[in-house]
């Protein structure tokens, strides 16, 4: 982590002190991380910790006894649950409640409304999972990445609206411009922002490197890997929401990214297939219902 991301008392943390009603610290989902990391996850110590939180383990039991997962008999035991689901689903579930109450931090801004930014997020996520378990990097740390890679425009918009909203009528939503447009105005990139959160959260170095540089047009290191995967990612979830028919994505920004990751030109539709298959598969799962 880059040491200006580390400073106690550097001007990105004066500035992060400063912006009122921040997302609370993830308890339950820094644990999550940590279990999701060990290779022989004991599921008693999941079902421990999922009932530490009982609006989640009633989302999960809700979500196992939906039509999308077609369970014949309902299961009202969380340890049923998570074996019926898999570890994975249940995790992602985990993120994307606390995406959703982080997002809703967020002011409703005119030019980019909270629902269409968590449908991005959700989107970006999808996408950096699939990407990356085709790529043989890590499904769970690019999925939370990517739900959490914007998590620096919520501090923006919570501490600066209304010239956060003017930024973002001027220079769009997204891409390297906007970040540099940011920093111009604020002094931070919503990257810087969003990885010093996570790093104070605790979250780990490899889900905040990512959050830090998805928008640089450069990458160095294992752990910028993923950042890589998620600069794909993100450019890949803003062209499937704003197509208005099924055509192949054209991003030009991502060839540094397909260049440092070693995907070969002829591989790139293929990986966009999964992409929009998973995306189909799973976005239902992200519905805000349940997520007050």
């Amino acid at each position: 982590m880059p040491a200006r991301l580390e400073a106690t008392n550097s001007p990105l943390n004066r500035y992060l002190d400063s912006v009122k009603h921040l997302p609370t610290s993830p308890t339950l989902l820094i644990k999550m991380i940590k279990l999701f990391r060990q290779p022989d996850r004991d599921i008693d110590e999941i079902v421990s910790l999922m009932q530490m939180d009982p609006a989640f383990t009633a989302e999960v039991l809700r979500r196992c006894n939906s039509s999308f997962f077609g369970s014949e008999e309902p299961v009202f035991d969380v340890g049923e649950a998570i074996f019926r689901l898999g570890f994975y689903e249940v995790y992602r579930m985990n993120v994307s409640m606390f995406g959703w109450q982080a997002v809703s931090k967020a002011k409703d801004m005119k030019c980019y409304p909270l629902q269409r930014l968590w449908e991005h997020c959700a989107i970006t996520a999808i996408a950096a999972g699939t990407m990356a378990r085709e790529l043989e990097e890590s499904e769970g740390v690019a999925f939370t990445a990517g739900l959490l890679h914007d998590v620096g425009k919520i501090a923006l918009a919570a501490a600066d609206g209304n010239a956060y909203e003017e930024l973002l009528q001027q220079q769009g939503n997204f891409g390297p411009g906007l970040s540099e447009a940011e920093h111009a105005r604020f002094g931070f990139s919503h990257g810087e922002i969003g990885a010093q959160l996570l790093h104070r959260w605790g979250v780990p170095q490899e889900i905040s490197v990512p959050v830090l540089c998805h928008h640089q047009m450069g990458w160095d290191g294992p752990l910028e890997r993923v950042g890589a995967i998620l600069n794909l990612a993100d450019q890949m979830a803003h062209c499937i929401q704003d197509e208005t028919a099924e055509k192949p994505c054209h991003l030009p920004e991502g060839m540094k990214a397909t260049a440092f990751l070693k995907v070969a030109p002829e591989r790139a539709p293929a990986l966009e297939q999964a992409v929009r298959e998973e995306v189909k598969r799973s976005l239902s799962l992200f519905s805000v219902q349940g997520m007050n």
